[in-house]
């Protein structure tokens, strides 16, 4: 039998030396990060303390966990926001986009030049014509440890030409997280 989500990540967290991980709180967990500028290369969750939601939701401690917070990454997905305040996303239309992407954790590059394209699995920012791009890493699964910055460096290109293509877009990384409980009353 393999093994879970949990159990991967508590395994992993042991062997990095954290061992109260286990302790903490587990929970279904979701990051994501938005460009509305059009650009060929989005360097998606650096810098993401400076801007606010709608457009990020990782909030002050930017691309990093806090103590004895992780994220096991199942789902990586990308979307396009319609407008710079990103909070509108559009469909891709007929020709579709594709997206190349890394993404680093550390300074360890854990997934290099993957690509995905439209028409993947419908999940997040779905209203029924919105589409979003995604790769599932289910029973892989990577872990982003406590404290241990992380980023996704992502290029779109046109689904049918295979050529670079600018444009705004976002990212989101979806999993089976911990959260920071105390256990005890402070």
């Amino acid at each position: 039998m393999g093994m879970s989500a949990q159990d991967k990540m508590i395994t992993v967290a042991n062997r990095l030396g954290l061992t109260s991980l286990k302790d903490m709180q587990g929970t279904t967990r979701m990051v994501y990060d938005s460009n509305g500028t059009a650009a060929l290369t989005h360097t998606f969750f650096k810098g993401a303390a400076q801007r606010a939601f709608p457009l990020t939701n990782v909030g002050a401690n930017g691309n990093q966990f806090q103590v004895d917070e992780a994220l096991l990454v199942e789902k990586i997905g990308f979307f396009i926001p319609t407008d710079a305040d990103g909070a509108s996303y559009l469909g891709t239309g007929p020709q579709g986009f594709g997206i190349k992407f890394d993404l680093v954790i550390g300074n360890k590059t854990v997934i290099k030049d993957a690509t995905v394209e439209v028409g993947g699995e419908q999940a997040f920012y779905n209203d029924g014509t919105v589409a979003s791009s995604v790769i599932d890493l289910e029973g892989v699964g990577i872990l982003i440890p406590p404290q241990v910055e992380y980023y996704v460096v992502a290029k779109p290109y046109d689904g049918s030409t295979r050529a670079a293509a600018s444009s705004r877009l976002g990212c989101y990384l979806f999993g089976t997280g911990a959260l920071l409980n105390f256990n005890t009353t402070i």
